[in-house]
């Protein structure tokens, strides 16, 4: 892969192991700092095309490493590793600094773990570099898993998709909290492609302000896709959208609350998704947004179902933002 040299700075020499032997089997250059400041000097004397930062370690020394980085080599993608979404330096960069991916540790290994699911890692920093950021299948780990795939066509159809998805979890004798969760995040980001992701003629909001308890049927130009399926250690959903309207900044702001450990705020206006994306994110493994602005929005959630109820509980929580390259 052309340019494809990735920085991982960590004193952690598991995690570095960890990451080197999964992005080296993808085709990666890996090599390695610690976040001390004459080791990151060094190391960002010649560019990465991205750059894999723990967080959970002398944090003093690493946020003054990525102000280092931004400053020579404004281009490197960052993405973010972290056993604690909530951490201050954390909800403060995915605020402020406009880095878009968090990979958590304890993420699709086990409670017990330190480490981070290898192939969420992989995934991450394929679509990073090469800007193919769509489709459920890429969360998927095991060759020969059917995708259930559904239209979504209004409010009436969500019942049957629903009662479709709450079956085949029952046939895969899925945790009973985890199904709740599943079931829960489906509803959700169904109800928001069918009222908040259409737009009309001038870009504006059609249906955001209409009552979520009254019937709705979309146009068939309008009609959203809802894929599910389960690889034996997750549990993977997405819903994708015709008009790719959701931007970061939206995203950001309702999952505050998240990020601060707090209650969510709901949204004044009807139709609002403020509480809905915080319970969303509350209730996941990884949580992954595709954006093609204008033309589609794909939202991935997963859930870590392999080490039951506790570990999927105890399991940290990924955030990834994805945009098709303007370029």
């Amino acid at each position: 892969m052309e340019n494809s040299e990735v920085l991982v700075v960590t004193s952690n020499r598991n995690m570095k192991r960890h990451i080197t032997r999964a992005l080296g089997s993808a085709g990666f250059a890996v090599r390695h700092c610690r976040p001390g400041r004459d080791a990151v000097v060094r190391a960002l004397q010649s560019a990465p095309k991205m750059c894999i930062v723990d967080v959970d370690e002398q944090l003093h020394d690493i946020q003054w490493m990525l102000d280092l980085l931004y400053e020579q080599h404004k281009d490197v993608i960052t993405l973010l590793i972290s056993q604690d979404h909530e951490m201050p330096f954390v909800r403060e960069s995915l605020t402020t600094k406009n880095l878009n991916n968090l990979i958590a540790k304890h993420g699709g290994v086990s409670a017990a773990s330190e480490l981070i699911d290898e192939s969420e890692v992989i995934v991450t920093c394929q679509k990073l570099c090469r800007h193919d950021i769509f489709g459920l299948d890429k969360y998927l780990t095991t060759w020969g898993i059917k995708i259930h795939e559904r239209p979504i066509t209004g409010t009436e159809s969500k019942a049957d998709i629903i009662d479709e998805l709450e079956d085949f979890l029952n046939r895969i004798d899925c945790y009973g909290a985890v199904k709740n969760s599943v079931l829960l995040v489906a509803d959700e980001l169904i109800m928001n492609a069918i009222f908040n992701a259409p737009r009309d003629a001038t870009g504006e909001s059609k249906y955001a302000s209409c009552d979520r308890a009254e019937e709705l049927s979309l146009a068939p130009e309008e009609d959203a896709t809802f894929r599910f399926a389960c690889d034996g250690r997750n549990i993977a959903l997405s819903v994708t959208d015709r008009f790719g309207s959701l931007d970061r900044d939206v995203i950001i702001h309702y999952l505050q609350r998240c990020f601060t450990g707090g209650p969510a705020e709901v949204e004044e206006k009807e139709g609002g998704a403020g509480l809905g994306l915080h319970m969303v994110f509350n209730s996941i493994t990884q949580l992954t947004f595709n954006i093609d602005a204008g033309r589609a929005t794909e939202v991935i959630a997963a859930f870590y179902v392999r080490s039951g109820s506790l570990a999927f509980k105890a399991s940290g929580r990924s955030l990834n933002i994805f945009y098709v390259s303007q370029d």
